[in-house]
C-alpha cells in the first residue's frame, strides 16, 4: 500500500488507470506507469478528468482517499506502549501495523462507498477480528481502532 506521501493530499494529480492484470477495475495511479496497488499501467486518464468515485480497486481507492501514513502513526501510538513493556518485538510491531493498515483500509474504502458508518465499520471489524477476551484480541482491536480512527480523520471530505 501507499508508501508515498505524495499521493494522499494530492489528488490533483491523481490518475485514474486501468492495467491488464486486472480488466475492468479502475485503479488510482500518480504517475502513470504504476497503479498505487502496483499494477502497471496500460492507460490511464488525464488528471482533470480523473475522480476517486470512478476507482474500483480498493487498494487504490483507500490509497487514495485516506491518509494511511496518519493510519501508520496511529497504530504506531499503540504498538510502542506494547514494545516499551517487551511484550511485543519491534519488527513484530512494525510488520504488524502493516498488515492491519493492509487489510483495514481497503475494506473501510469499500464500506464507506456502499454508504456505511464508521460506527459499523468499527464494529464489524471488532466482531470479526477482536471478538475474544483474551490479551491477544485486545492488542489487535487497539491497533485496528486506531487505523480506523486515523482514516476517519483523514478521510477525502469531498465523497467518492
Amino acid at each position: 500500500m501507499n508508501h508515498d506521501d505524495l499521493r494522499y493530499g494530492n489528488l490533483k494529480h491523481m490518475q485514474t488507470a486501468w492495467s491488464e492484470a486486472t480488466p475492468g477495475v479502475v485503479h488510482a495511479s500518480w504517475s502513470g506507469h504504476r497503479t498505487a496497488c502496483g499494477k502497471s499501467v496500460v492507460e490511464a486518464k488525464p488528471v482533470y478528468e480523473s475522480h476517486p468515485r470512478d476507482i474500483t480497486c480498493a487498494e487504490c481507492g483507500a490509497t487514495a482517499v485516506f491518509d494511511l501514513n496518519t493510519a501508520r502513526e496511529h497504530a504506531r501510538a499503540v504498538t510502542e506502549k506494547y514494545e516499551a513493556s517487551g511484550a511485543i518485538r519491534h519488527d513484530f510491531a512494525s510488520s504488524f501495523r502493516e498488515e492491519a493498515i493492509e487489510a483495514i483500509a481497503p475494506k473501510a474504502f469499500e464500506m464507506r462507498r456502499n454508504g456505511e458508518s464508521w460506527n459499523k465499520i468499527a464494529t464489524d471489524f471488532l466482531l470479526i477480528a477482536a471478538s475474544g477476551e483474551d490479551g491477544t484480541s485486545r492488542f489487535v482491536g487497539k491497533v485496528g481502532q486506531a487505523v480506523i480512527d486515523a482514516l476517519e480523520e483523514s478521510e477525502f471530505p469531498e465523497g467518492y
